[in-house]
């Protein structure tokens, strides 16, 4: 007992440890800016509090490198159409409670009208109208908005010209973080199936499966988008422009692969509730299959997980192997889950396999 405590401790302090290593250029990058948008607003232009400066710098570059350039974007239009709004409604109503819950309905309503393209992702827009509409008619000082104004745009500039400018995000390591992330999901999940999964199994460690993948692949969203936007707006990541576009088309067929390994889960998992046996061979290749994930997750063998997949293809030959029930689902699922992960990792040799 005590031997499990100490080990539990000490990955709880491993995992502690790696979130504290992963984003420290980001947070250093976050600290510089803070200091830089107080010392622009307070020092140079004369406001007195230039609270929102070092805030608006904060908050859009905070301790993750996605998609800063649109988190500062947001900021800035959502402090500008707060404001708009906020004035136009206290110019109406005034101050008072009813002009409160007027300026919050319009502020989000009108930000969710213009909540497309750059500004539909997460809330940050939305937060920021409704905000900034709300401290108009709180401070109620002339001038107040006008200078939260300046200030999002000298934080949000600062963001801009740090986070994009000078030191833009490695796109290809936000790729290849994301995909790591990924295959360590899907291994996990194909390492639950590689014993054929047995009848008294938890009936929500699928659904917690399906939640973990469904969150990675969100993240390898994120990532992409970050990717494309920084080959396109930072000056210093132009030459990456083409192998970028080019991993982007590749990891598209992580989410196949995904897609796969999640349809996998479920047939083995009726399979098991329809008390059917599936084929050995099946859970051979699924065993392949997760040790090509474990290698992709490690940042391995490009080689070895390929040579993992193909012998994982091979294993299963749907005559021999598919057959009533749920052996055929099972045979063609797993050899989805090859296919799909030869075509991200080696785009050629699955193109030369297919034809």
């Amino acid at each position: 007992m005590e031997l499990r405590a100490r080990q539990r401790l000490r990955e709880a302090a491993g995992a502690a440890a790696a979130r504290f290593r992963r984003p420290r250029w980001a947070v250093v990058q976050t600290a510089v800016a803070v200091s830089v948008s107080w010392w622009i607003a307070h020092d140079l232009l004369g406001h007195p509090q230039p609270f929102f400066a070092p805030i608006a710098a904060a908050v859009s570059l905070s301790a993750s490198d996605v998609l800063r350039g649109q988190r500062a974007l947001q900021l800035m239009c959502g402090v500008a159409l707060g404001i708009v709004l906020g004035t136009v409604v206290e110019t109406v109503a005034g101050t008072g409670p009813v002009a409160f819950a007027a300026a919050a309905l319009l502020a989000v309503y009108g930000a969710l009208a213009f909540g497309g393209g750059p500004f539909g992702q997460g809330l940050m827009f939305v937060n920021q109208t409704a905000a900034s509409a709300i401290l108009i008619l709180a401070l109620h000082r002339p001038g107040s908005g006008t200078e939260r104004l300046v200030d999002a745009l000298v934080g949000g500039g600062v963001v801009v010209v740090i986070g994009v400018l000078l030191v833009p995000a490695d796109p290809h390591r936000l790729l290849a973080e994301a995909e790591r992330g990924l295959f360590a999901e899907l291994r996990d999940a194909l390492a639950g199936l590689s014993d054929t999964p047995a009848a008294g199994d938890d009936p929500d460690r699928e659904l917690a499966t399906g939640q973990r993948i469904h969150a990675r692949l969100a993240a390898l969203s994120q990532a992409r988008g970050t990717a494309r936007q920084v080959v396109l707006i930072a000056p210093r990541r132009w030459r990456s422009r083409r192998g970028v576009h080019q991993a982007i088309a590749r990891s598209r067929h992580l989410t196949l692969q995904a897609n796969a390994v999640l349809g996998l889960v479920r047939v083995a998992r009726a399979a098991v509730e329809a008390g059917e046996e599936l084929p050995q061979a099946w859970g051979e290749a699924v065993a392949e299959l997760a040790e090509a994930c474990d290698v992709l997750a490690g940042a391995g063998s490009v080689d070895r997980a390929v040579a993992a997949a193909e012998r994982a293809e091979r294993l299963l030959d749907p005559a021999r192997h598919a057959g009533p029930g749920y052996r055929g689902p099972a045979v063609y699922a797993a050899r989805a889950c090859a296919r799909d992960l030869l075509a991200a990792v080696d785009p050629a040799r699955s193109r030369a396999a297919a034809g």
